[in-house]
């Protein structure tokens, strides 16, 4: 089969070079337009439902909102993997992750579905709201609107341009899926009411928030005229239709102000003249500031698969459109922007590629000494990875971190392909040109025809597939082997699968291709460019220095193969030895120039405190040599991606690229941990993001050995149950440090109705509840129409009224018989700690009691626990169940183990199916990776620390080692098999084994050498760059690769030579160790004909 696909391709070479050249040039337009993203796209298949319900606290949430919407809407909808749920103070927030492979269309449709029938919830929030899908990387720019003069321009103005300007406008680019409004300022048009100056009017509160209701156009209140305002209608004339539309005179305050309040028989009062009517704006969930100044944060979101950089223009093409009509306003455009992160990595790669292909063409020229062979090497490695890239944007992959290192890491392989097939080639063309030549010369001087010998043609095709076919059939077997390394990584369990898959997939497509391209390309431009001209055999000085270097080692290393061995066994131990010293870090740091502050104050803090401690950390951030901006941002914003309360912050740092970025980061890291009290973390947004959606797992808050979850309904019943469970953990042998999840709280205001106080008045809870929410959070009453703007008309109590305890216990009520009471009189009024946040798993509230273990086997363990659990006695709707967390774990870890061994164990069966030797196999397994020390230690000297890049430098290195040691011992093999290659290698049918070891060694430097060189001109200047944009997974894989180079040199140079002697069964046709000594060292060292 691989002869037929080289002769063929061959055949058809120049179909085949318009082929490649084709390719090139499609490779060329299509890859312009490629998307190019920081991470690929690994989020699971979820959908979440979002329900604002401001005033309502977490408790009030979870049962009105959370309980009603999971419970008997979403729980059971079709794929459904698990449910969870987090009711915080005004929010109420659902995610539903999928079975793996569910159509995200299909999985919305689905939730669509139940949440059209939330209509059954109590009218105490606005509708549930399904939120749009977003990519992994998620934000794609943040941008700041301040007012350059708020006494022109309040933050209000701002809002209502945002909201009704700027918003609808960046909704309209293409790729943009949500667009949320931190700091936003509604306006509404508010009728504040003080009751002590309603019972002095005699006017009650219905009377107000009917008059208010009615004098709109329309009202969501249905006991209300209002909610049934009809239209206008039409009159036809004998020629003409006349529609009636109407107008509303209440354009301001001051006209609502105006409007008579109802019920008032034989007097004329006033809106104006009992409550107080202005323009204002509703509670603030949240605010912003850019510096230290207060404004609003726009903060845009993408679809996934939205090019992040076409997105961000598109974006800053719409923000120029709008900015000669909001010339107000200050925007900036660079508070958070990720595409200044990809344009600086694209440049800095790009510049890595640039210096590194001159510097694989000058090592080509060097090592190769024959421009035609450099040009045709070169060629056959753009043109593989230009394959590759072609492959992996049809199968949909955007061009992201993981893919270029994927790419990266089969590089070597690449141009160890580009190298291996021509050298072989090349030698054998003018080894048979050299015979040609030999035998005419001899022809002549016998008197006989004088003719050259013959051109190119049938010749010249036969020795290039023969040649292409004997390196392809060894190489098949090490490209087996290294494509088997990566398969374990496609038996990851969750959302890790997906984010690493994509690596994965990149390495295996560019080795697929580079070993088409040898297959096909290579030998066809082998015909047509080396049949023609002289193939000098002159070699390189840097081969002649080499060769001369490994001659001298080999000396010593045949005579004393056991040495060599000991000190290949004792680098072993050194690299194994080394490992417990490192730490790991498999997540992609990047050198993004925006960081992001994680910045929590104390549960129950207020937002002017969080605005004090924000604004004043952004003033000393920005003291910070290398800081270019700094914005924040304070609680949560309406349908955005945080789910917190008020006391949740978020400082973002924009550092100059010119910058030292690791002393600016430690910097800044040191400034916000002075903060007492304050809980900081300082990370970029990918890693960020790349976390929580790795956390979109069931059971991933539980990060123990093993955890029981206790579930039930009522948070003191729950603590009481879980801290039974962690005094029975505490008894189990083998269980350390058990501890139980703390349960965030923070005061609340509690207003408990005395039902007989209330009697004796003729009111009921209900009454006194209503009456107290239009007071303290408001009763939207109607909506104002303003052309194209719509702004809500509130009744709620003044400032003066909802301001304190004391101002709340003295509100007065209004009773049926027209009398008022104090809301202290008929109910109880305090503070209580009450939970600032409700977290639910698979319906129902849980508390994790944890603990690690030690001693004992963690199944062992689990089995007690499991049988103690069951002596426990648990309430009605109350239960504990073991979590699967450590179980699903250890099965995905013993499955990723059972993959590995069973990879371990086909790459001995390849290393048998390549040697027919059981024991060579055996021994060349145990040897590979004495090839990794190099790469080990030298990630050793550049920071302990094992990262993504450097498990990929291993792979480089154990891919190009078992390249060169499977192509040596075939190589050793052919030469010891009876024919012209054993006889021309030492001069005799039967050489000695030294001897055959020596001249394969030889024979194969020049592939060895020439690899080793051209992939270090590669990685080389990664390492003058540095751990740059871009680089950040590829430069500790360039330090462990080129570190491993040395000791992949080092094995196959001189250990495999060693340990083949160690293993060539002894036999009668071999010559003994004497007349080794006396005629195979003379004789190799001795000959003049070279093979690179």
């Amino acid at each position: 089969m691989m002869d037929w696909i080289i002769r063929s391709g061959i055949r058809f070479r120049l179909l085949v070079l318009v082929g490649a050249a084709a390719m090139m040039f499609l490779g060329v337009t299509q890859l312009r337009a490629v998307t190019v993203d920081a991470l690929p796209e690994f989020s699971p298949t979820y959908v979440e439902v979002q329900t604002e319900a401001l005033g309502l606290s977490a408790a009030e949430v979870e049962q009105l909102i959370t309980v009603p919407l999971e419970a008997d809407l979403l729980n059971g909808v079709a794929w459904l993997k698990h449910i969870r749920s987090e009711s915080v103070p005004g929010l109420s927030s659902l995610v539903l992750v999928f079975e793996p492979g569910t159509d995200p269309l299909k999985a919305r449709q689905v939730v669509n579905e139940r949440i059209t029938q939330a209509k059954a919830l109590p009218n105490v929030s606005k509708p549930p709201t399904m939120l749009e899908p977003l990519s992994s990387a998620s934000r794609v720019l943040m941008i700041g609107l301040t007012p350059r003069n708020p006494k022109d321009l309040s933050l209000i103005d701002a809002s209502v341009l945002a909201q009704w300007t700027i918003k609808p406008r960046l909704m309209a680019v293409r790729g943009v899926a949500n667009v949320s409004l931190w700091g936003q300022r509604d306006q509404q048009l508010q009728v504040q009411v003080d009751p002590k100056r309603l019972a002095a009017q005699d006017v009650s509160l219905a009377q107000v928030l009917q008059t208010a209701g009615n004098a709109m156009w329309v009202s969501p209140l249905s006991f209300l005229e209002a909610s049934t305002p009809g239209t206008g209608g039409f009159i036809d004339t004998s020629n003409q239709r006349l529609g009636i539309q109407h107008i509303s005179p209440i354009v301001s305050a001051g006209d609502l102000a105006q409007v008579t309040v109802e019920d008032t028989p034989g007097r004329v009062v006033r809106l104006g003249d009992v409550t107080t009517v202005v323009s204002d704006h509703q509670p603030l969930i949240g605010d912003a500031a850019t510096g230290s100044t207060p404004s609003l944060l726009l903060m845009v979101e993408k679809f996934p698969g939205a090019s992040p950089l076409e997105v961000t223009r598109g974006l800053e093409t719409a923000i120029d459109e709008l900015r000669p009509g909001l010339s107000g306003l200050q925007i900036d455009t660079s508070v958070f922007r990720p595409a200044t992160f990809i344009e600086m990595a694209m440049r800095n790669v790009g510049t890595w590629l640039l210096i590194g292909a001159v510097a694989l063409v000058v090592v080509l020229g060097l090592v190769l000494f024959h421009w035609r062979t450099a040009v045709i090497s070169l060629a056959a490695i753009v043109v593989s990875l230009m394959a590759a890239a072609l492959v992996l944007q049809l199968t949909g992959a955007t061009a992201n971190m993981m893919i270029l290192a994927g790419l990266v890491a089969a590089i070597g392989l690449v141009v160890d392909d580009a190298i291996v097939d021509l050298v072989r080639i090349r030698h054998r063309l003018a080894q048979d040109r050299d015979s040609a030549e030999r035998s005419t010369a001899g022809h002549s001087t016998a008197g006989r025809s004088t003719e050259g010998p013959p051109t190119a043609g049938r010749s010249t095709i036969a020795l290039v597939a023969a040649a292409a076919l004997q390196a392809r059939g060894a190489i098949i077997y090490a490209t087996s082997i290294t494509a088997l390394a990566v398969l374990p990584v496609f038996f990851l369990g969750g959302p890790a699968r997906d984010f690493y898959q994509p690596l994965a997939l990149a390495y295996l497509v560019a080795v697929a291709a580079s070993m088409v391209i040898a297959l096909i390309v290579t030998p066809a431009l082998c015909v047509l460019v080396l049949s023609r001209g002289g193939l000098s055999r002159r070699e390189s000085a840097v081969l002649h220095w080499g060769r001369h270097r490994v001659d001298q080692t080999l000396r010593g290393v045949l005579q004393r193969p056991r040495r060599v061995l000991a000190a290949g066994a004792v680098l072993l131990v050194i690299g194994v030895g080394v490992l417990p010293l490192f730490e790991q870090s498999l997540l992609p740091s990047v050198k993004d120039p925006y960081l992001l502050i994680q910045f929590d104050g104390p549960p129950g803090t207020s937002l002017p405190e969080m605005n004090r401690i924000t604004t004043r950390a952004s003033g000393e951030l920005r003291t910070i040599p290398g800081v270019r901006t700094v914005a924040s941002q304070v609680g949560r914003a309406v349908l955005a991606d945080q789910v917190v309360g008020i006391n949740s912050g978020q400082l973002w740092i924009g550092l100059d690229p010119a910058a030292d970025y690791d002393r600016a980061v430690a910097d800044i890291g040191k400034t916000v941990r002075g903060y007492p009290g304050v809980t900081s973390d300082v990370a970029t947004y990918e890693k960020r993001r790349t976390s929580e959606i790795l956390s979109l797992t069931p059971d991933s808050d539980a990060t123990d050995d093993m955890t029981v979850r206790v579930y039930g309904q009522d948070s003191d019943v729950l603590r009481a149950k879980a801290q039974e469970v962690l005094t029975m953990l505490a008894g189990v042998d083998g269980v350390m440090h058990p501890h139980m999840e703390l349960q965030v709280q923070q005061p609340t205001m509690v207003l408990e109705v005395n039902l007989a106080a209330a009697q004796r008045f003729g009111l009921k809870p209900g009454d006194i509840r209503r009456a107290a929410a239009t007071l303290l959070a408001g009763t939207e009453v109607g909506s104002l129409y303003e052309g194209q703007k719509i702004f809500q008309v509130v009744v709620w109590g003044t400032p003066d009224a909802r301001h304190s305890l004391s101002s709340l216990r003295d509100l007065v009520i209004d009773t049926p018989n027209g009398g008022h009471v104090r809301l202290g009189d008929v109910a109880e009024v305090g503070i209580a700690s009450k939970p600032t946040v409700v977290k639910r798993e698979d319906v129902s509230r849980r508390i994790d009691v944890s603990a690690n273990v030690s001693g004992r086997t963690v199944s062992s363990v689990q089995r007690d626990v499991s049988q103690r659990l069951k002596n426990i006695a648990f309430p009605t709707e109350y239960h504990a169940a073991l979590l699967g967390d450590y179980a699903e774990r250890q099965a995905s870890v013993l499955r990723v183990l059972a993959v590995s061994i069973a990879v371990a164990i086909g790459i001995l069966l390849l290393l048998q199916a390549a040697f027919g030797s059981w024991r060579l196999a055996a021994a060349v397994f145990v040897a590979l990776p004495v090839a990794l020390t190099g790469g080990i230690l030298a990630a050793l000297t550049s920071g302990r620390l094992i990262t993504l890049g450097s498990l990929l430098g291993l792979l480089a290195v154990l891919g190009i080692a078992a390249r060169h040691c499977v192509l040596l011992i075939r190589h050793y093999q052919e030469l010891r098999a009876p024919g012209p290659a054993a006889r021309s290698s030492c001069g005799r049918s039967s050489a000695g084994p030294c001897c055959l070891v020596l001249r394969g060694t030889r024979d194969r430097l020049g592939p060895i050498l020439s690899t080793t060189l051209a992939i270090a001109a590669l990685f080389v200047p990664v390492l003058i760059l540095g751990n740059v944009a871009g680089l950040e997974i590829v430069q500790p894989m360039a330090v462990v690769v080129l570190g491993g180079l040395v000791t992949s040199a080092f094995l196959n140079l001189v250990v495999v030579p060693a340990l083949y002697l160690s293993v060539w069964p002894r036999s009668p046709h071999h010559l003994s160790i004497d007349q080794r000594e006396e005629t195979g060292w003379s004789t190799a060292l001795d000959g003049s004909q070279h093979v690179h």
